[in-house]
Parts: C-alpha cells; sequence; structure tokens
C-alpha cells in the first residue's frame, strides 16, 4: 500500500463528508424546528508500515457527526396551531414507527380533531393523542395547557434531555429518537410560544462560506494526488526502464 495516497484518500472521504453535511444543512435553512449536523475531523495514526521503513506511522484524518441542538430564532407567524419552544425541551409525538421528539410546531388538525403534526404524526398530552373540542378556538398557554371557551382539557407532553446530543438520534422530517442512553425528563423552564415557529439553526450565509473552503481543500488534496500519481509513474516508468 501507497501511504501517502491512503493518507489523501482519508483527507479526501472526510471534505466529502462535510460536503454532503453543509449541502444538506443549506438545503433545510428554511425546515422548521431543523437542526445543523456538525462534522469533526480528528487526526489518526495508524500502525507500522514496516520493519525496515524510515516513516513508521501512516497519518490520517477522519470525521464523526454530530447534531448542533441550539436554538434557531423565534418567528411569529399568528397562527393559532404554530408553536415555538422557548428553552431546551421537546414536544413528544406518537408516529407508526413509535414515539419520536421534535422541535416543528407548526401543528395542524386531521380529520377526526386530533392534533397532529405537518406529516400527519399524534402529538401527545397527558395522556395519549390529544383530541381538540370543536367548540372554539384554541389556546395554549406557555406551560403547555391546552384550553378551549376558556376551559383547559389537556397539556402538551413537553419532555427535556439533559445531553440531546448523546441522547437523541436525528431522522427526517425534523424528528428525533431516543437513543437510549437517557430517558426522557419532565419540562423543567421551557415555555411555549403560541402562533409562532422555531426557524432552523442554519446561518445560510456562515455555512455557505464554510462549503467554499470545503471545496478549496478537497481540490488542494485532489492536486496533491495528482502530483504524487505522476511521481509514481515516473518511478514505474524507471524501474521498467531498468528491466
Amino acid at each position: 500500500m501507497n501511504y501517502g495516497l491512503y493518507s489523501i484518500f482519508l483527507g479526501m472521504r472526510s471534505r466529502q463528508n462535510t460536503l454532503e453535511a453543509q449541502a444538506n444543512n443549506i438545503a433545510n435553512a428554511s425546515t422548521t424546528g431543523f437542526k445543523a449536523e456538525r462534522l469533526v475531523y480528528t487526526s489518526v495514526e495508524a500502525g507500522k508500515k514496516g520493519l525496515g521503513d524510515k516513516q513508521n506511522l501512516v497519518g490520517g484524518v477522519l470525521t464523526s457527526s454530530g447534531i448542533d441542538f441550539t436554538e434557531g430564532s423565534i418567528q411569529q407567524t399568528g397562527r393559532n396551531l404554530d408553536v415555538a419552544i422557548d428553552g431546551d425541551a421537546f414536544l413528544q409525538i406518537q408516529t407508526p414507527r413509535g414515539v419520536r421528539f421534535t422541535r416543528a410546531g407548526n401543528l395542524t388538525l386531521n380529520a377526526g380533531g386530533q392534533l397532529v403534526t405537518k406529516n400527519g404524526d399524534l402529538i401527545v398530552g397527558e395522556t395519549g393523542p390529544i383530541t381538540v373540542p370543536p367548540e372554539g378556538e384554541l389556546s395554549i398557554g406557555q406551560d403547555g395547557s391546552l384550553a378551549v371557551g376558556g376551559q383547559t382539557f389537556d397539556n402538551l407532553k413537553l419532555v427535556r434531555f439533559n445531553n440531546p446530543a448523546a441522547s437523541l438520534i436525528k431522522e427526517g422530517n425534523s424528528l428525533f429518537l431516543a437513543s437510549g442512553t437517557e430517558q426522557p425528563q419532565e419540562n423543567v423552564n421551557s415555555k411555549v410560544v403560541q402562533g409562532s415557529l422555531e426557524n432552523s439553526n442554519i446561518n445560510s450565509i456562515s455555512e455557505m462560506v464554510a462549503m467554499i473552503n470545503n471545496n478549496r481543500e478537497f481540490e488542494s488534496l485532489q492536486k496533491s494526488l495528482t502530483l504524487l500519481m505522476t511521481d509514481l509513474g515516473r518511478k514505474i516508468s524507471g524501474e521498467i526502464g531498468k528491466i
């Protein structure tokens, strides 16, 4: 194995992974409650090349991903079924695949009068799915209480995690699955803001600048690869000429 080629391969693969994450972040910059994916580079050293080699270690770089749970800005919509969470809590929902958690509060009512997400997943209250009485307009308190005509009938189930980055696995549609490392806890300080939505935590301009820099690094590695391959070609030609 040519370990120079291997090191370049690791570097190019890491930049490719970063590019995919950045592209997905930019594509979801306007998605309600979306949380950015961040990649971290880690320098590694492999084992010895061989007993007689002068260069004993092979360097490279790997990437690991994580979710940035920084809160997005809250934007007022005036729609009474829109809710934003000011704090670190999540809405608990019931999907066909089981319990999930989300920060996307663009809610609606299904044909049965149940409170659901934009994808039709059931919003969970204190005792299960929430059915909204049809007699009047829904009012949602800062504590998640639900009332119609001044009468409270249920509460949004708000939960939090001490370490969401380790406790939640990101799925599509702004949903998160509990990894099992930590049980969801009762909300403490978060407040529900009715008539508002949480924007994604993506800064499109910063993300574009980071993507441009990443592309430059990838191109630089490509040039290094070309030079290395040219040098290898010369050495091979020289060796063949000696035969």
